[in-house]
């Protein structure tokens, strides 16, 4: 199901609307948490990190597709390190829509703010980081090689 989109591996195109769009939300998701006058976007914002822990699921699933595609070719680092990585990356995404959902929620209850407010703050520090940590591992998998085996023109 998740294996190829117009005979292109589907993998690289669902990672590329993660990298973009899990950074952005987990920025927007800390700024309407901090920020009292813009809480009243918390709703739309609770739903765009809901659609963005779909896209992780989706990157999720297509990687291990690939992987499956790429196993005979003996990619172990793909496989130990970058897939062991991103496997966790949905579960950043699902604390970033949780944080999201109870700064909405604090909205009505003010003594929640604060709980909230702390919550999205670390939720979108913690899905930035372990973002860069997954993405730096499949590049490093997919490109360390080609690079030392080139040079610069």
């Amino acid at each position: 199901m998740f294996d190829t989109l117009g005979g292109l591996p589907l993998h690289p195109l669902a990672v590329h609307a993660v990298v973009v769009l899990l950074p952005l939300m987990a920025l927007i998701t800390a700024a309407v948490a901090v920020r009292r006058p813009w809480r009243r976007f918390a709703l739309p914002v609770a739903v765009l990190d809901g659609l963005v822990v779909v896209a992780t699921v989706v990157a999720k699933q297509t990687g291990e597709t690939f992987q499956r595609r790429l196993s005979p070719s003996g990619s172990a680092l793909i496989a130990a390190d970058h897939g062991h990585k991103g496997s966790l990356l949905p579960l950043f995404a699902l604390a970033l829509f949780v944080a999201a959902t109870l700064v909405w929620y604090a909205a009505r209850r003010p003594a929640l703010t604060v709980p909230a407010t702390v919550l999205a703050v670390v939720a979108a520090l913690a899905a930035l980081g372990w973002t860069v940590v997954v993405g730096d591992s499949g590049a490093r998998a997919v490109w360390a090689q080609v690079v030392a085996n080139t040079s610069a023109p």
